[in-house]
């Protein structure tokens, strides 16, 4: 009895972990998790591929952070979350470079010429929230993490 309480614990723990992890990354750009369904963002990164793909942001070829080759999922994703909430008009241009340049650690001239190749990517008007982002933004409107 007291093994399959224990078994039973563990599995209870490891469920809750679960459903905190998904919370957790849920927070961060839901469009994310819409890709391949979302074609504003999916055309948004295929632009930025396409047209500033052979720049860097320190170390980091932009068309690999862009199509999801990266070796370093982490960066991946911050890039993509960040891509996502300047599309969606969620955090202005100049809250994308500060954030971006941060976590990247690169102020270079070399990577403040990707991130404004990256904004001129946008389209002329920004397209409307996902609904899955709507509700996040509700909950927890995104501000810079470098303000």
């Amino acid at each position: 009895m007291p093994a399959k309480f224990a078994v039973n614990l563990s599995r209870a723990r490891l469920a809750l972990a679960g459903l905190i992890v998904a919370f957790a990354t849920s927070a961060c750009a839901p469009d994310n998790f819409q890709l391949g369904k979302s074609k504003q963002l999916d055309a948004y990164l295929d632009r930025i591929s396409q047209n500033c793909g052979a720049m860097f942001i320190n170390s980091f070829q932009v068309w690999v952070l862009a199509l999801g080759e990266s070796a370093d999922a982490g960066y991946q994703d911050y890039f993509i979350d960040q891509a996502s909430m300047l599309l969606y008009g969620t955090i202005t241009p100049d809250q994308y470079i500060a954030d971006m340049s941060g976590y990247f650690d690169d102020m270079s001239p070399r990577g403040m010429k990707t991130y404004q190749c990256i904004i001129a990517q946008l389209p002329d008007q920004a397209p409307a929230l996902p609904k899955a982002y709507r509700g996040v933004m509700k909950a927890v409107p995104q501000v810079s993490g470098n303000d």
